[in-house]
């Protein structure tokens, strides 16, 4: 017997030895009611000669190669045929919208993702939008991120999507609605507002539909996007993160924290060289001073010309 064949004959068994013992009973079964046919069809097997090339590939060591990198194929005439289809597509994919694919990107952002940019006039906005516990009314949410993050006037856009499903043959869209506040000026005006705006989105009975087939499923996402002005925002209270760190290299001093209205006469204190947790005394004594001195020059008589 030859190498080949008593390592064939090696395999065999170790292949067979891997075998359920249902296997094997059956085999065996099979060769007990007609052993001269199966021992004919494993000898045939056996003894059947491996051809020369077979023989000499296996007997030839195997030798390692060096890496030899493929170049990619290509890519010119598949750019130039994306670039005239892109061209000449009268519906190109990237203006069509699924909600699959809107679901996607709303999906891929956290519960609360921020969006900042700048809209064609120059005022800058900031955005941010929500997509889980849309059931429950957001105004405290809406007014945690414009307290942290808005210090001058601004309007709002307040927008949500939500799913109506068609109740004749089932099929489901998505139905926006945007509503604008005016300027706001003070955040208590901005609080009423976003309260009386989230009532009314989570007032089902007078939802907008396009027809009455269409019956609200759920809220989808929704939005708040402040527009800044440059205007100074009254009534902020104390100073974001962001601001009040720049105290604590000397770049500036945070005088946020008085509940006063000695904000002036205090800047003008602490500019004269007062320590900032020690200027209400001096404070006050500015405003004391101006306001004397206000009243005696309303006192003194004014010039009349005849």
């Amino acid at each position: 017997m030859s190498a080949v064949d008593q390592r064939f004959e090696e395999i065999l068994k170790e292949e067979i030895a891997k075998f359920d013992p249902a296997t094997l009973e059956y085999l065996e079964q099979l060769l007990a009611e007609n052993e001269p046919a199966v021992r004919k069809i494993v000898q045939n097997v056996l003894d059947e000669p491996i051809s020369q090339e077979t023989e000499k590939r296996l007997q030839k060591p195997l030798i390692p190669k060096p890496y030899q990198p493929r170049p990619p194929p290509r890519q010119r005439k598949v750019r130039k045929n994306q670039d005239l289809l892109r061209e000449y597509d009268p519906f190109p994919a990237q203006n069509i919208r699924t909600v699959t694919d809107y679901q996607n990107e709303i999906l891929d952002l956290c519960e609360d993702a921020r969006h900042e940019g700048e809209e064609s006039k120059g005022r800058r906005y900031i955005r941010w939008r929500f997509i889980r516990g849309l059931e429950e009314d957001l105004t405290t949410n809406f007014m945690k991120k414009i307290r942290e993050n808005v210090v001058t006037s601004f309007y709002l856009r307040h927008v949500f999507s939500y799913q109506l499903r068609n109740i004749e043959d089932g099929t489901v869209i998505l139905y926006y609605k945007n509503h604008g506040s005016r300027w706001i000026n003070r955040l208590a005006e901005a609080e009423e507002w976003l309260s009386e705006e989230e009532t009314k989105r989570l007032d089902h009975d007078k939802i907008e539909r396009p027809a009455t087939k269409w019956e609200f499923v759920s809220f989808f996402n929704v939005d708040l996007k402040v527009v800044i002005d440059r205007q100074p925002l009254l009534g902020t209270g104390p100073l974001p993160d962001w601001l009040r760190n720049l105290a604590h290299g000397g770049a500036m001093a945070a005088l946020d924290t008085y509940k006063d209205n000695l904000c002036l006469w205090r800047c003008i204190a602490v500019h004269r060289g007062v320590r900032p947790d020690r200027s209400t005394k001096a404070a006050r004594g500015l405003a004391k001073s101006f306001f004397k001195l206000k009243n005696n020059a309303d006192r003194l008589p004014k010039n009349v010309s005849g």
